[in-house]
């Protein structure tokens, strides 16, 4: 597939397409699924093609999970986009609106981002939630996916050129760039993008940021902690830990670490480990958990190590005031967790935790657009700035003030 993209007709695409109503930019959601129905077993087909190369790469068993799109992924992406047209993007709304003493009147209006870069690894899904919620929140998009995923994304981008044909929108409203050398002439391109979105590892986004002087919503390492309070309820920590590692364990919110407080200890880690590993989990301890329980010893490294796979430690610490330490210390800022009933003790890790997500007696698995009702998500924003968590329609607008006056001169 030849690129074709111009710059130029993308901005202008992205004018067009900020200027539509609701209704006619949820046309090309419905376009898109059906493109998906009519489409699905060319999608499966395509992605086992991607799959056994990945093999060939003897790519590792969470690297596939993580590559994998079957008919059941395809009827998952489904279910979010028919919950994102039931959405508002909330494009042209007012957020607030004042007279001033001198008769001016000041609208802050809801607006699109305009033209978004996006760059990710691995997963296929991402090119049509991607997709989506541009074109839903008023955006126009160049779609940059992993080499390994080329045959799943060339059939899910004809999907998406059918969906743009049908709902009468211009094919440069979304753009598959499949040269990764064109890459560093777009991150010079600030005239005509707005927004870069890097969604990889650590050395992918860093070399994205220090190529451009565009702004970056960046997502790179994930992986979660949970901390168990001598205070937890007892009877929902085993399926709260046991989801949180095994539920997908190749995602970026699942569980790596778990802090046990030393007070129930002796009663918890033996029971948990010996769950954990009835489901495949392979355990590393420290000190004190090798001698509760039968687990492998865990290197320094380990606290700091992204697993993306059915492995994750097990620590035990003195006091909330060691885990929250322990937890600043080694955490990506992505996912973070508490089991706990002392509502002191809570409030003290809430607030004490430098995290864009942080979970209260329930599964950190939870941290995903979709989950939080925002229909879809281009991915988690770890960052401060902008946007911070899922990545989902609001996260992908901006405002601008309007100033109405009658003949008003500033004196």
């Amino acid at each position: 597939m030849k690129n074709t993209y111009n710059l130029k007709r993308v901005k202008k695409a992205a004018i067009q397409l900020s200027q539509l109503t609701e209704k006619e930019r949820n046309m090309f959601l419905e376009y898109l699924i059906d493109a998906l129905l009519y489409n699905k077993n060319d999608i499966v087909k395509a992605n086992k093609l991607d799959i056994k190369n990945a093999r060939n790469n003897n790519m590792l068993d969470a690297f596939i999970q993580r590559l994998t799109l079957n008919k059941k992924g395809i009827e998952k992406l489904i279910e979010k986009l028919n919950s994102l047209k039931d959405l508002t993007s909330t494009i042209g709304s007012t957020l607030s609106s004042k007279k001033l003493r001198n008769g001016i009147v000041l609208r802050k209006i809801v607006v699109p981002l305009g033209v978004i870069l996006i760059m990710y690894e691995s997963r296929p899904e991402v090119t049509i939630e991607a997709a989506a919620l541009c074109v839903k929140s008023g955006n126009a998009v160049l779609l940059k996916g992993g080499s390994e995923a080329f045959f799943t994304n060339r059939i899910l981008y004809t999907c998406i050129q059918k969906a743009l044909r049908n709902a009468y929108l211009a094919q440069e409203t979304i753009q598959l760039v499949e040269d990764r050398k064109e890459i560093g002439k777009l991150l010079k391109q600030s005239r005509y993008i707005d927004v870069v979105i890097a969604r990889g590892g650590y050395d992918m986004v860093k070399n994205v940021m220090n190529q451009t002087n565009i702004a970056v919503l960046a997502h790179a390492s994930g992986g979660a902690r949970i901390y168990i309070d001598k205070s937890a309820d007892l009877k929902i920590i085993n399926k709260i830990i046991i989801n949180a590692k095994t539920s997908k364990s190749s995602a970026c919110n699942s569980l790596d670490t778990v802090l046990v407080h030393k007070d129930i200890a002796l009663t918890l880690v033996p029971s948990l480990v010996k769950k954990l590993q009835a489901v495949g989990v392979k355990v590393l301890g420290d000190t004190v958990v090798n001698k509760l329980a039968n687990t492998r010893k865990a290197l320094q490294s380990d606290w700091q190590t992204e697993f993306l796979g059915l492995t994750m430690g097990i620590k035990v610490v003195s006091d909330a005031e060691e885990a929250i330490d322990f937890i600043n210390t080694y955490t990506k800022r992505h996912s973070e967790g508490i089991i706990a009933e002392d509502s002191k003790v809570i409030s003290t890790f809430v607030n004490s935790i430098d995290a864009a997500g942080i979970f209260i007696n329930c599964s950190t698995r939870f941290h995903d657009g979709y989950e939080f009702g925002m229909g879809s998500e281009i991915g988690i924003a770890t960052g401060k700035l902008h946007a911070r968590g899922p990545v989902g329609l609001k996260e992908l607008t901006t405002y601008r003030w309007e100033v109405y006056g009658n003949g008003h001169i500033r004196e």
